[in-house]
């Protein structure tokens, strides 16, 4: 029994290690090669107990298991092995996933550098709850888009329930139908679709309000989709507040800054402000390489002088290059978009 246990000693590390050299799978060998060896130590004790004792063993270089000693355990092995094999794979698809470059990391230089400040919601099933969290997540960006509430499903409640939590974004799983989170309701911002080459989650991004009125016109390789503004009928001395929803078939060879002007009916600037398209700087038209994207763009405020005459004013936008001053043109040749007819009227006494 004693020289049996010491075949199994000799063999048994051999038999154990082949086929796990890979790091992945030294865990999984190792306890295989464990109960095979329990199993053929508990073997040659059950043999050893019930079989007369063995003659005197031979010399130390003829030692070898006999084939029939080696066959149960070898089946035994050879079934633990198989059924083991399918966690084997999922370890190695696990161990591969993790190579590949997390999305969360493209959703937080995303939303930091293209978004203003706002709270978000989030799925309640996915990690993103814990991703624009400084504390739990590790985000670092500069500006804060703190977590509203965790949702099990956009659509099960109205999307006013979620506006009242101050909520202005929302971070939802992926989904293929374009109607599936409020499509009238909202802004479909920016999407990750599955991709092999990308570790998860899918998801989109949505500002939960829609562009209040919509577009279409286009400078260069950009479009102006829509826009929001806080009115069309101002008195002397209020402020016209608006933005712009910008699309990107392709960046710019460099960067571009937006003009807004408000023009009286000889064309004369009574009120302007130019500035960088997007909330953040960093953001700027030469990264704008996502043909998908919706850029939300930042808040400009025209404030109208308090000696404007009343009448009908054009708000006009347009981009250019602010270190040649060349301006992106529109296919009929024009260098500007009119966002809007502006009425001021005269104060009421």
């Amino acid at each position: 029994k004693c020289k049996r246990n010491e075949v199994s000693a000799a063999w048994s590390p051999i038999l154990a290690a082949r086929g796990f050299k890979k790091a992945r799978f030294l865990g999984g060998g190792g306890v295989l090669g464990f109960f095979f060896r329990a199993l053929i130590n508990g073997i040659f004790f059950f043999f050893g107990e019930t079989t007369p004792p063995p003659p005197p063993p031979p010399p130390v270089h003829s030692i070898v298991p006999a084939p029939r000693q080696l066959l149960p355990a070898g089946l035994v092995g050879a079934l633990l092995a198989v059924s083991l094999l399918p966690n084997y794979r999922e370890s190695d698809a696990l161990a591969y996933n993790f190579t590949l470059h997390d999305r969360r990391n493209d959703l937080t230089r995303y939303m930091d550098t293209s978004l203003p400040p706002g709270k978000h919601i989030t799925d309640w099933q996915e990690p993103n709850f814990k991703t624009l969290n400084r504390a739990w997540g590790g985000y670092d960006g500069v500006h804060d888009f703190p977590l509203a509430r965790r949702i099990r499903n956009l659509t099960d409640l109205p999307i006013d329930e979620w506006r009242a939590n101050d909520a202005v974004y929302a971070i939802v799983p992926y989904s293929e139908n374009p109607d599936a989170y409020f499509s009238d309701e909202t802004v479909l911002l920016k999407s990750y679709p599955p991709d092999p080459n990308f570790r998860g989650p899918d998801m989109v991004v949505l500002r939960l309000y829609p562009m209040q009125q919509l577009h279409g016109g286009r400078l260069g390789s950009i479009r102006l989709l829509g826009y929001d503004i806080n009115a069309t009928q101002l008195h002397a001395g209020e402020d016209l507040v608006f933005r712009h929803y910008w699309q990107a078939e392709m960046p710019t060879g460099s960067e571009h800054h937006v003009y807004n002007h408000l023009l009286n009916d000889s064309g004369e600037i009574v009120a302007q402000a130019d500035y960088v398209p997007l909330w953040d700087n960093r953001r700027d038209t030469t990264t704008w390489d996502d043909p998908d994207e919706i850029m939300l763009g930042r808040e400009f405020t025209l404030s109208l002088p308090a000696d404007i005459a009343p009448g009908t004013y054009r708000l006009v936008s347009g981009l250019y290059d602010p270190l040649t001053w060349q301006r992106l043109q529109s296919p009929g040749g024009g260098d500007r978009l009119v966002i809007a007819e502006i009425n001021v009227v005269a104060p009421s006494s």
